[in-house]
């Protein structure tokens, strides 16, 4: 073999070794970028914006939770106002710990964001290829409380939302996702609404309220109005948690007999909006109860009459009220049955 073929081989290999020690090179930094906690966030977040909410929790290490109904791609997929990009504002490493700053951009506007990572020691870390690991991500909160009766058929962003009359916790990413009913009740109506999140990091509450339909409305009535004229079927002078009654009953030696109540006019009443702070007393604990408050705008009256008799004396004759007394109805209603609402009254006892 020549010289001159010698020295063409051993340029062709300086020059492969040259490439292949850039190429180690551009790799080494490549891979140390790649593991920064930076990088890693940077990572996370275009997850979030594609949609790919699967594989950012697996980023992050969160197991997956049938009660977490908006933490899916489906519901992502059907959300508005969703990510649109970010910005890495900064990083600040401190020990095993970092802290990464990013501005979250959506339609609606920006906010900012910090997500925290940990960083594992390996044999590479003299050369800055340390373990960075995603913690948990702090999302918002949302607590959702639908202003209904009983359990509701309903979704968020096409996902079934499983209310059961109780108050759901739930994390999100940032976006819009609607809330609709499934199904429909003749008593009451839900509006469609939507559950608006901001970035990450926040407590929010979503609360929607039932409004009553005619047929509701009228039902809420006649269940007030038969609630008053079971008082007045009551044969006492003074019917137990009743809003109506005499100050006092016979006399001494006095006995009376066919103790009668009668409705003369009826009160007008008033249904008023859902109520999400009502606690009536058969709201269960879990309960995130709520009701529609039952007023009395205008009294109605009552008259009483009763037969008396004396034994003593053989005296006998007629007790009445000496002039109407005021009925008054107030409660609520928290529920309907198949045949009309049900009217729960406040104790009236003295």
């Amino acid at each position: 073999m020549t010289t001159r073929v010698w020295i063409v081989i051993g340029a062709f290999a300086s020059a492969l070794c040259l490439g292949l020690a850039a190429t180690v090179v551009v790799m080494f930094f490549g891979a140390r970028e790649a593991s920064q906690p930076s990088a890693i966030v940077s990572a996370y977040l275009s997850q979030v914006e594609r949609g790919h909410i699967s594989a950012a929790l697996r980023m992050e290490g969160r197991a997956a939770d049938p009660a977490e109904v908006l933490l899916t791609d489906t519901a992502y997929r059907h959300a508005t106002d969703r990510m649109t990009g970010f910005d890495i504002l900064g990083t600040r490493t401190v020990g095993a710990g970092a802290t990464v700053e990013a501005r979250i951009q959506q339609k609606s506007g920006s906010s900012t964001a910090t997500f925290e990572l940990s960083r594992t020691v390996t044999p590479l870390s003299p050369l800055g290829l340390d373990t960075w690991r995603l913690r948990p991500v702090e999302l918002t909160t949302v607590e959702i409380t639908v202003g209904a009766p009983g359990r509701i058929a309903a979704t968020l962003a096409g996902v079934p939302l499983g209310w059961k009359g109780a108050v759901q916790h739930i994390h999100a990413f940032p976006g819009d996702y609607a809330f609709a009913l499934t199904s429909q009740s003749p008593w009451f109506t839900v509006p469609d609404a939507a559950v608006s999140v901001a970035g990450f990091g926040h407590s929010d509450r979503f609360q929607v309220p039932a409004t009553l339909t005619a047929k509701g409305r009228d039902a809420a009535i006649a269940a007030a109005d038969a609630w008053l004229d079971q008082c007045a079927a009551v044969p006492d002078f003074h019917p137990v948690r009743c809003s109506f009654g005499l100050t006092s009953g016979p006399d001494a030696g006095e006995v009376w007999a066919n103790q009668s109540w009668k409705v003369q006019s009826r009160p007008t009443l008033a249904i008023g909006d859902w109520d999400f702070g009502c606690r009536t007393p058969t709201t269960a604990g879990v309960s995130a109860g709520g009701c529609w408050p039952v007023t009395t705008t205008a009294p109605g009256e009552v008259t009483f009459h009763a037969d008396y008799s004396i034994p003593a004396t053989g005296e006998t004759g007629d007790v009445t009220s000496t002039g109407p007394i005021e009925a008054d109805v107030t409660g609520w209603i928290s529920s309907f049955t198949d045949s009309g609402a049900l009217f729960g009254s406040v104790d009236w006892t003295d």
